[in-house]
Order: C-alpha cells, then structure tokens, then sequence
C-alpha cells in the first residue's frame, strides 16, 4: 500500500485524463457516456480548480498515474459528499482499485473530515456494486429507470458509507492484504 498515493490533478495530467475519460470501458460505466471534446475537458478543469467544494486526485504507482478519484458536492455543514472515480490504466496492477478506494476514503474521511460519502452506482456495473460493498457502501435506496442507455431505461442505485463505518472496514481490508502479503511472500520463498 506505501506504493500507492493520491496527488492534486495538475493542468499537465488533462491529455492522460482526457484519453482515460473518453476511453469506452470508462465511458459506459458514467452519467455522462457521451465523447467528452477537449474544449469542454479543459473547461471542466478550470471550473473545477475553483470550486471549493469539490477535489480531484490522480492515483498514482510508484509515480506511474492509474486513475482519478474525485469528491462532488462536499457539504462541511452537513459532512457529506459525493464520489467518483475509474482506473484508467489498462494495465494498472492486482489490487489498485481496493488502493484507490482506501486511499480515498481515508482522505475525505480522516483528512477532510467528512462524517458521509455517498455513492450512485448504475445497477448493470456489477463489478462497481460489488466494489462498493467491499468497502462498506450500503445501498439506500433504488432510483428506478433513472438513466437511459441505447433505448433501454437503468435504474441506479444509490449507496452511503458513514466514517464510523469504515474506519472498521478499513482494519478489515488492511488485514486482509497484510495476510495476502505474507503468503505472497511464503509462496515465494518455497
């Protein structure tokens, strides 16, 4: 996990991100599937430096970048916000996404103070449901046929995890890598 970090998104990341966002195995999985022009990706960009309620970081392996992560709708009164993020790295290693999703957490939750992140997940990304649970996210709810793709109506489903909630998860998943670590290394030793 020391090898993984998360970094402020800078101007010179917007090519990578941009190819990431428009990349079609990112692009079916958003709100927003559509091809993203780089006129609009660089305004997203420069509104988003200046929206104080919101951070986009980029995930990051021994200094090779993987992915973003990124908090909406932050609400210091109520301790509330919204998340979001993809590897965009075909080839980003086993395990960067549970990483990425610690790492994250632990920023919004531990470093920013947030007492709820919530999620909306559309109900044929199966992979980010399951993702989701891993980390602690509990569904609240259903919105039903919320979305429509290619004709066909998708419902999304909405999801929250409280601090208290992972800071017990995160003991879970770290010792579930520290004894994957260890056998890892016991394989390679026999």
């Amino acid at each position: 996990m020391d090898e993984f970090r998360l970094r402020d998104v800078e101007r010179a990341d917007l090519p990578m991100i941009w190819k990431w966002r428009n990349a079609e195995h990112i692009r079916i999985h958003m709100y927003h599937d559509q091809w993203i022009p780089w006129e609009d990706h660089v305004s997203w960009f420069e509104r988003d430096q200046q929206n104080p309620s919101s951070y986009t970081k980029l995930f990051i392996y021994k200094e090779r970048p993987l992915g973003v992560v990124r908090f909406t709708n932050i609400d210091q009164k109520q301790g509330t916000c919204e998340w979001g993020f993809y590897i965009g790295d075909p080839e980003a290693p086993k395990g960067a996404g549970t990483a990425m999703g610690m790492l994250g957490l632990d920023f919004m939750f531990v470093t920013v103070g947030i007492r709820k992140v919530c999620a909306e997940v559309l109900d044929v990304n199966v992979a980010s449901l399951r993702f989701h649970e891993k980390l602690g996210f509990v569904p609240e709810g259903r919105l039903i046929e919320q979305i429509v793709r290619e004709g066909k109506f998708i419902d999304v489903i909405p999801m929250g995890l409280f601090k208290n909630g992972w800071l017990k998860r995160r003991e879970i998943l770290k010792r579930g890598q520290d004894d994957g670590n260890r056998n890892h290394r016991k394989k390679g030793r026999s």
